[in-house]
């Protein structure tokens, strides 16, 4: 008998150690939720751009002047890292915040249409911050283009406001990386969104306040891989793999997001100032976008 509750208690002392250590499975976890965050915000990101104050730019044709804009726009987009701090964290790594500022810049134009009321948007973007490590050991690599039509439903004519619905298709696809102490982890994604909209504004004389509302659908595919060195998993008492890969998807069915954004644009002569922001109410994910341009 005693021989057996010795067995007992040294089997459950055996089972309580490893209980309390970290596994492959809690990385793969880890990595897996930030997976599911930066899809959540990529389609965010993508959307506080080529964003207009007027909800309406006019026509091209028939018009005097004819009706356009060309610029550029500064944008950030919030990322939850906190799922990305639970791998971090088993490996004794401090100083990674929970959330991470998404920078982006688009070049963008707009055209107004050929004698009905519509207008078409463009803009594209390219940056590479890879090997710059700007905060926390955390690289980006951004490309995204795509646009939207816009139809006026009222003209702002008069003392009535300019109302418009629109629908629109970004591609964005880029790499996110982490390097500190050891731990190297990347995420290379594609997202496709998506969106329907609607916009209202009112212009009193310089100052254009408006507001809308966006119903986003979107896929994103995204491969990570990881990897700790030898050195790095010995300190922290970590046995399991140390390097792993996987993969995260979302499909369009199912992922409507519902966002809402605002803001107000300063026109000055010809050129365009628009200072805008926007919630996904789904995910609780902003952004925020400052754009310049020449516009008529």
């Amino acid at each position: 008998m005693k021989k057996f509750f010795l067995s007992f208690f040294m089997a459950a002392a055996l089972f309580s150690s490893f209980a309390e250590g970290n596994s492959i499975d809690d990385v793969r976890s880890g990595i897996n939720g930030f997976a599911e965050s930066l899809g959540n915000t990529l389609p965010n990101a993508a959307l506080q751009q080529n964003v207009y104050a007027d909800a309406w730019i006019g026509n091209f044709f028939p018009s005097a002047p004819p009706h356009f804009g060309v610029g550029a726009e500064f944008g950030v987009t919030k990322i939850d890292l906190s799922s990305l701090q639970k791998v971090t964290d088993i490996f004794g790594i401090s100083g990674l915040n929970r959330t991470f500022i998404l920078p982006t810049f688009t070049a963008n134009a707009r055209i107004g249409g050929l004698i009905l009321p519509f207008d078409v948007g463009l803009s594209f973007m390219y940056i590479d911050l890879s090997k710059l490590r700007l905060i926390d050991g955390i690289g980006v690599k951004y490309f995204n283009v795509g646009g939207d039509l816009r139809w006026a439903i009222l003209k702002g004519e008069g003392s009535f406001p300019k109302l418009s619905v629109g629908a629109g298709f970004y591609y964005t696809k880029g790499d996110f990386s982490f390097e500190k102490s050891g731990l190297e982890t990347s995420l290379d994604y594609t997202t496709k969104t998506a969106f329907f909209s609607a916009q209202i504004s009112k212009k009193f004389v310089i100052f254009t306040p408006y507001a809308g509302f966006r119903g986003i659908f979107s896929n994103s595919d995204i491969k990570w891989n990881w990897s700790v060195d030898s050195e790095l998993a010995a300190s922290a008492k970590y046995t399991d793999a140390i390097t792993a890969s996987g993969t995260h998807s979302t499909k369009f069915l199912g992922s409507f997001v519902p966002q809402v954004f605002g803001g107000f644009g300063l026109d000055i002569s010809m050129m365009a100032l628009t200072f805008g922001a926007s919630w996904d109410f789904r995910n609780s994910i902003w952004a925020a976008d400052i754009s310049v341009r020449f516009q008529l």
